[in-house]
């Protein structure tokens, strides 16, 4: 870490980076696919056959700071916009982001996470999340089936992340614009095996988030992402 950064909060540094440059010339970001705003982005069938039938876009680009044990690790979604080729109906386009976390092979992982349910700011709702027993359930609407997730690793914490939002780039996606915003947020991580059938399982993740500053919540849930 840099000295000068000893005793800062994750947020002070995050803002320093934000602002240091008036933001004018762009801030340079984590892209691990190098794709830039308006970018085409294929999910094949093998994603699942609810992405058929839809050309995704890059919409925005989020990158993701969070502090462990001193240091800083990121990640960055591509939010993706699906709009159906079939019926061109907004009714029908689909909220998808593509997550890109580093591993420790020296590459990268990648989720494809559907958003699954969005509300204000609910004190009940943040109880679940904050219960010691590490336990998130979902309930299907229509057969009444519970889902069971559980924390990753085991976990008890919370994550605060600084949020780098990029709503334009350059247009090889090496860098933002000044339309670059920031975002304090907090998030919970769970996951559970999933039977997909011939004796094997696949991970399954849920990502409930809260923005810090409005206590808008959002869930995101979905797999591993095969390209």
């Amino acid at each position: 870490m840099n000295p000068a950064s000893q005793g800062k909060t994750l947020w002070e540094m995050f803002q320093e980076r934000l602002h240091g440059t008036g933001n004018v010339a762009g801030i340079a970001f984590w892209n691990p696919l190098a794709l830039a705003v308006g970018s085409p982005v294929l999910v094949p069938f093998a994603n699942g056959p609810e992405f058929a039938g839809h050309d995704f876009t890059v919409q925005e680009i989020r990158e993701y700071t969070r502090r462990i044990g001193g240091q800083n690790f990121r990640f960055t979604d591509y939010l993706l916009r699906g709009v159906s080729t079939r019926s061109f109906d907004t009714a029908d386009t689909l909220a998808v982001r593509l997550r890109i976390v580093p591993n420790a092979a020296g590459s990268h992982d990648s989720l494809l996470l559907r958003r699954y349910d969005e509300f204000a700011f609910a004190e009940d709702f943040l109880a679940v999340l904050k219960d010691t027993t590490r336990v998130f359930e979902v309930t299907d609407d229509a057969s009444g089936a519970r889902e069971t997730f559980t924390r990753i690793n085991d976990l008890l914490d919370s994550f605060e992340a600084a949020v780098l939002v990029v709503a334009e780039t350059s247009a090889d996606g090496s860098d933002s614009s000044k339309q670059t915003t920031g975002l304090k947020v907090e998030y919970w991580d769970y996951w559970r095996d999933v039977d997909i059938g011939a004796g094997k399982t696949a991970q399954e993740f849920l990502f409930p988030e809260m923005n810090s500053e409005t206590g808008w919540f959002e869930l995101w849930r979905g797999r591993e992402f095969f390209s």
